[in-house]
Protein backbone atom coordinates (compact mmCIF):
# COMPACT_ATOMS: atom_id res chain seq x y z
CA UNK A 1 0.00 0.00 0.00
CA UNK A 2 1.17 3.56 -0.97
CA UNK A 3 0.15 6.64 0.46
CA UNK A 4 1.15 9.92 1.42
CA UNK A 5 2.93 10.78 4.89
CA UNK A 6 2.75 14.21 6.03
CA UNK A 7 3.69 15.51 9.59
CA UNK A 8 3.73 18.99 11.42
CA UNK A 9 6.06 19.23 13.78
CA UNK A 10 3.13 22.08 15.28
CA UNK A 11 1.42 19.90 15.70
CA UNK A 12 -1.19 21.34 14.64
CA UNK A 13 -3.70 19.01 12.81
CA UNK A 14 -5.00 15.65 14.54
CA UNK A 15 -3.21 13.62 12.40
CA UNK A 16 0.50 14.93 13.57
CA UNK A 17 -0.78 15.17 17.12
CA UNK A 18 -1.14 11.30 16.79
CA UNK A 19 2.04 10.55 14.90
CA UNK A 20 3.88 12.58 17.53
CA UNK A 21 1.90 10.58 19.98
CA UNK A 22 2.90 7.51 18.52
CA UNK A 23 6.78 8.18 17.63
CA UNK A 24 5.91 8.53 13.89
CA UNK A 25 7.55 11.89 13.15
CA UNK A 26 10.32 11.20 10.38
CA UNK A 27 8.69 10.05 6.73
CA UNK A 28 11.93 7.59 6.47
CA UNK A 29 11.28 5.99 9.28
CA UNK A 30 7.60 5.57 8.92
CA UNK A 31 5.04 2.83 10.51
CA UNK A 32 1.98 4.44 9.04
CA UNK A 33 0.40 5.93 5.67
CA UNK A 34 -1.74 9.13 6.05
CA UNK A 35 -4.72 6.85 5.10
CA UNK A 36 -4.25 4.41 7.31
CA UNK A 37 -3.99 6.82 10.34
CA UNK A 38 -7.30 8.84 9.11
CA UNK A 39 -9.01 5.89 9.13
CA UNK A 40 -8.02 4.77 12.38
CA UNK A 41 -9.04 8.17 14.04
CA UNK A 42 -12.42 8.21 11.89
CA UNK A 43 -13.36 4.89 13.48
CA UNK A 44 -12.54 6.10 17.19
CA UNK A 45 -14.19 9.13 16.37
CA UNK A 46 -10.72 11.28 16.65
CA UNK A 47 -9.95 9.92 20.29
CA UNK A 48 -6.35 10.70 19.89
CA UNK A 49 -5.33 8.33 23.32
CA UNK A 50 -7.51 5.55 21.46
CA UNK A 51 -5.91 6.33 18.44
CA UNK A 52 -2.71 6.19 19.39
CA UNK A 53 -3.56 2.21 21.48
CA UNK A 54 -4.85 1.38 18.26
CA UNK A 55 -1.64 1.79 16.40
CA UNK A 56 0.39 0.07 19.09
CA UNK A 57 -1.77 -2.76 18.65
CA UNK A 58 -1.34 -2.93 14.57
CA UNK A 59 2.55 -2.42 15.73
CA UNK A 60 2.52 -5.50 17.93
CA UNK A 61 0.97 -7.68 15.90
CA UNK A 62 2.82 -6.74 12.70
CA UNK A 63 7.09 -7.35 12.85
CA UNK A 64 7.09 -5.94 9.21
CA UNK A 65 5.67 -2.38 9.82
CA UNK A 66 8.90 -2.76 12.63
CA UNK A 67 11.50 -3.10 10.57
CA UNK A 68 12.19 0.87 9.86
CA UNK A 69 11.61 1.40 13.23
CA UNK A 70 14.48 -1.73 14.58
CA UNK A 71 16.57 0.03 11.88
CA UNK A 72 15.94 4.06 13.49
CA UNK A 73 16.56 2.60 16.50
CA UNK A 74 20.34 1.65 15.51
CA UNK A 75 20.04 -1.94 16.78
CA UNK A 76 18.81 -0.88 20.54
CA UNK A 77 16.02 -3.21 20.42
CA UNK A 78 15.46 -6.34 19.30
CA UNK A 79 12.22 -7.04 16.75
CA UNK A 80 10.79 -9.03 19.72
CA UNK A 81 11.29 -6.57 22.17
CA UNK A 82 9.56 -3.74 20.12
CA UNK A 83 6.32 -5.90 19.23
CA UNK A 84 6.30 -7.06 23.09
CA UNK A 85 6.17 -2.71 24.16
CA UNK A 86 4.08 -1.73 21.65
CA UNK A 87 1.66 -4.59 23.02
CA UNK A 88 2.01 -3.36 26.46
CA UNK A 89 1.16 -0.13 25.09
CA UNK A 90 -1.83 -1.32 23.54
CA UNK A 91 -2.74 -2.88 26.66
CA UNK A 92 -2.78 -0.22 28.61
CA UNK A 93 -5.78 1.28 27.10
CA UNK A 94 -7.50 -1.49 25.82
CA UNK A 95 -7.00 -1.63 22.30
CA UNK A 96 -8.17 -5.17 20.71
Amino acid sequence: MAGAFTYDDTLSTTLSYLRFRIGDGVAAYRKFWDEELNEILSRVDNDIEQARSECFAILSQDPDRLVATKDATAGAFTLLALMNLYSRRAAEHGAS
